[in-house]
């Protein structure tokens, strides 16, 4: 049991302190309602503004609070009285504000039960606990989403990789990019991506300084969470082939991607296109020997991409140059 004590210095009498605890109840956000055995008013200091005492009636529970709460605050007050412990209630007095009420039963100097009743506004605390919820659910909800996609990709490289060692590197370099693109998703405090914040940071990754051999036009577009995602991925795909195989370092062009919104069927589309050139050096190498290596992410590209956006790909590789192409609804994109 809590020990309940006032300690106070001598010169000091209750007329001095009382301008300190009510202060201090003010300053709380809190109310105090002091009533005696009876149920009848004694004091009542700092009530809540959406409550008023008649200026006409003497002060009572029900005609402060109405017959709702006040038939709860006497059932409270009846238990307190029986089992001598305090009583919290929650009571929330519109869509908008909750309060609550503690009930304390005491006995005074001359042995006569008294009762304090505590009135504490805690709407900003509700309001906040409830968006810590929702956050958590969101977070909850992202989570699993992205062990689904990490998932799907874990599968993905399993079926098309021939040894351990090309399966750790091809997953390993896949995380990563993730981990990148979930980066930015999370900088914007889970709003998206931007189409050119996806590929300038896959080309950071990848080729330091290598910048100038990639040229972005169109729209910049903010993607949802899970287009970021993707698109990321896909950006990962295509760099890391044009890496591997150089064809682009020698052909005297640059990697160009564009971004444009396109209507389809009277409903907008997001469109990208990725256009490589290839090394003349390759053009005299069977081209059938190149496209089996090159097309190693095509299930990343072709399926797992498109599907996780509701749209549609195609990936082709010619003589001339390497191209991807992504279409998908604005919805599933959830640009503005």
């Amino acid at each position: 049991m809590v020990q309940r004590f006032l300690w106070h210095a001598k010169h000091l009498n209750s007329d001095a302190l009382n301008p300190f605890f009510i202060t201090a109840l003010l300053d709380m956000n809190a109310s105090l309602i002091l009533q005696d055995e009876a149920g009848a008013y004694l004091c009542v200091t700092g009530l809540p503004d959406c409550w008023k005492i008649s200026d006409t009636a003497a002060p009572s529970d029900r005609n402060i609070f109405g017959e709702s709460i006040a038939a709860t605050i006497s059932a409270a007050k009846l238990r307190a009285q029986e089992t001598g412990r305090n009583e919290t209630l929650e009571i929330l007095f519109d869509e908008n504000r909750v309060f609550e009420f503690r009930v304390l039963v005491f006995f005074s100097g001359s042995a006569h039960r008294q009762i304090i009743i505590t009135i504490i506004d805690r709407t900003d605390e509700r309001r906040r606990e409830k968006v810590l919820q929702s956050l958590l659910r969101d977070v909850s909800h992202r989570s699993k989403n992205l062990l689904a996609i990490i998932q799907s990709i874990v599968t993905q490289t399993s079926q098309y990789t021939d040894s351990i060692d090309a399966y750790v590197q091809k997953l390993r370099g896949r995380i990563f990019s993730l981990s990148r693109s979930q980066d930015l998703v999370t900088d914007s405090g889970w709003r998206g991506a931007f189409v050119q914040e996806l590929l300038v940071q896959q080309v950071s990754a990848y080729m330091p300084g290598g910048q100038e051999l990639v040229a972005f036009e169109g729209d910049n577009l903010l993607l949802s969470p899970n287009a970021s995602m993707h698109l990321g991925l896909a950006f990962h795909e295509l760099l890391i082939n044009a890496i591997n195989f150089g064809t682009f370092l020698a052909a005297g062009d640059l990697i160009r991607i564009s971004c444009t919104v396109v209507d389809r069927n009277g409903t907008r589309h997001l469109r990208i296109d990725w256009n490589e050139p290839v090394n003349p050096r390759f053009q005299t190498v069977s081209l059938e020997r190149q496209i089996p290596v090159r097309r190693l992410g095509t299930a990343i590209l072709e399926r797992v991409v498109p599907a996780s956006v509701s749209g549609l790909a195609e990936y082709s590789i010619s003589p001339l140059n390497v191209h991807y192409g992504l279409t998908f609804p604005a919805e599933a994109a959830n640009f503005n």
